[in-house]
């Protein structure tokens, strides 16, 4: 294949931390380290970061997303700076957008504008987490729905059979940026059935998300998993301390349970909930708060723990759960839908996402140590496929049929 220049657009920072941004990071080194110019557009980081010549920064409006981290729109400015640096930084071979926000939005459009496929990833389970946990979730769906088709409208009403009018509202931007886009990526096969039976007809392809090689390398080489069946049962939660990942139902689980300790990596608006609810409960001695942390502290912190708790119940795939899956850690978990992404006998699901459910799996696997054991074991002839290198050929495939149809390119989907 001949080098690419992939202009690839987020609504969040290569230099923020999270699921997605790992990921992103991921995908932008495997596909420099083929020889591929990548071009990151996105949001401003929080705080103070050095300059990098490969990301080009958007203008954000003055309120915040409920994330804490910038908002941008596709204003008249953005359009201008994006262009300006199309201009300057050569052809751009292929947009990439992995995000449905502001600046997922500005690149369906700068992609249009200049003749340049699309692909769109779609990883967020907007439906799930408006319904479930948005304080106002009509409101929100409705207000998500009015900005998005203002840009990018949706021309026919596609089918939602049993969807709640919110969901069907939190599902129309989705639906609308996937419409928008030459080919859809997407890290399972459940989400890409949920989009095709609302009405995607775009070709989907499902890719994973990937773990950077040379990180897993050296994660591996510096340490090795710590087994102690005399020691108290050690579960690790990472991830943003908001209500869908359910950091506060993961304390009172292990608070219920004898013999078990739980350290939490991450932050995020729970925060201080989250330090209210050790203290109230008395469990500064058995629940240990680390805050946020990079990817390979995570890692690291992963070879001395004997199970992932992953509470959340609307990931798509979760990229926390991948690093589990390369360090040969344990899942504990409850959405059956991940039951795709974690190998078989690898995981412990709970019937239910309850806290009872999950402190009944806790309290099985602390009375009985040799259950780790095989979980562990099952995990291990699958601890090299979250590699990058393993999907980075099927992303490069999908760049490579969008840009061969590139004549079919028309201008009236947005």
């Amino acid at each position: 294949m001949d080098t690419l220049h992939i202009a690839i657009f987020t609504d969040f920072h290569p230099a923020t931390l999270g699921g997605v941004q790992t990921a992103m990071r991921s995908l932008c080194d495997g596909l420099r380290a083929l020889g591929h110019r990548v071009t990151v557009f996105c949001a401003p980081a929080p705080g103070s970061v050095a300059a990098d010549g490969n990301t080009v920064v958007l203008d954000s409006v003055p309120f915040k997303m409920s994330t804490g981290l910038p908002v941008v729109l596709p204003s008249p400015a953005n359009r201008r700076l994006i262009d300006t640096a199309f201009a300057e930084r050569g052809p751009v071979d292929i947009v990439h957008t992995l995000t449905t926000y502001g600046c997922g939005i500005a690149g369906i459009r700068a992609a249009r504008r200049h003749g340049v496929p699309v692909v769109q990833t779609m990883q967020s389970r907007d439906d799930t987490v408006i319904e479930k946990y948005s304080p106002s979730p009509y409101f929100a769906a409705l207000t998500m729905r009015l900005l998005h088709g203002w840009f990018v409208p949706l021309r026919r009403q596609p089918p939602f059979e049993g969807d709640t009018r919110t969901t069907r509202l939190a599902w129309r931007p989705m639906i609308a940026q996937a419409q928008a886009a030459d080919r859809v990526t997407v890290p399972t096969h459940h989400f890409a059935r949920r989009l095709a039976a609302r009405g995607v007809d775009r070709p989907i392809h499902v890719v994973s998300n990937g773990i950077d090689d040379g990180l897993l390398d050296r994660i591996r080489a510096a340490t090795t998993p710590v087994v102690d069946p005399h020691a108290p049962l050690r579960a690790l939660w990472c991830g943003r301390l908001s209500p869908e990942k359910r950091p506060l139902e993961a304390i009172e689980a292990v608070r219920s349970v004898e013999n078990c300790t739980l350290d939490i990596y991450g932050s995020g608006p729970l925060a201080d909930r989250v330090e209210s609810a050790v203290a109230r409960g008395n469990l500064s001695g058995r629940v240990h708060l680390h805050g946020e942390v990079d990817q390979s502290e995570c890692l690291t912190a992963m070879r001395t723990h004997d199970l992932l708790l992953l509470t959340s119940d609307c990931d798509t795939q979760g990229m926390v759960l991948l690093e589990a899956v390369a360090m040969g850690l344990p899942i504990v978990y409850c959405d059956p839908e991940l039951s795709e992404t974690i190998p078989a006998d690898g995981g412990l699901r709970t019937p239910t996402p309850a806290v009872d459910s999950f402190a009944a799996a806790l309290r099985t696997l602390a009375g009985g140590r040799s259950r780790i054991e095989s979980l562990r074991e099952a995990l291990a002839p699958h601890s090299d496929e979250p590699r990058q290198s393993r999907h980075i050929t099927q992303i490069l495939s999908v760049y490579t049929e969008a840009i061969a149809t590139a004549s079919n390119l028309s201008s009236d989907r947005i």
